[in-house]
């Protein structure tokens, strides 16, 4: 895997990839440039068909695109400056591809889940799958390193957490 200047995987490195999961992978890190450069209107919203959702279960809060687009938008908010980079990635058919992320940050910019401003960095990985339809995203399914961010942060004191979960 080789990473580029802007901190996505090179494509060209992805020979597993079909020409299609190529495209798709281009418009999704397209949206996390996108994302980075803070442009949420109608920049962002192009990426996306009518119809998609949104499914993790740490936000069962966030199923539909109104209610996800709410979500990079704080986060660009509380966590100056906000980038995401996709690590890796492959494909399943033509419309669907796997992505491994990293999402950077520093809390600066406002309280999260009651913490104020703390200017600690955040560094946050996951993995989504990312369905498309008729050439733009209609589902995101994601599972992230919530735990480590909420350590980061300070929302959870890592010395409670036990070294061993089974004793």
């Amino acid at each position: 895997m080789t990473i580029t200047v802007q901190g996505h995987v090179d494509i060209d490195t992805l020979s597993h990839l079909t020409p299609r999961q190529k495209d798709n992978l281009r418009t999704w890190m397209r949206l996390q440039d996108t994302l980075n450069a803070g442009k949420f209107g109608a920049e962002m919203d192009a990426f996306f068909h009518p119809d998609m959702t949104y499914g993790n279960p740490s936000r069962p809060d966030l199923g539909t695109y109104k209610q996800w687009k709410t979500s990079p938008e704080e986060l660009y908010k509380r966590f100056p400056p906000s980038h995401y980079r996709t690590l890796n990635a492959t494909g399943i058919g033509d419309d669907e591809i796997w992505v491994y992320c990293h999402h950077t940050g520093l809390h600066t910019g406002g309280n999260y889940m009651g913490i104020a401003p703390s200017g600690n960095p955040i560094n946050v990985e996951w993995f989504s799958t990312v369905t498309f339809k008729d050439g733009k995203i209609i589902r995101i399914f994601s599972i992230a390193d919530v735990l480590s961010m909420l350590i980061q942060i300070g929302v959870v004191d890592a010395a409670k957490l036990p070294v061993d979960p089974y004793k």
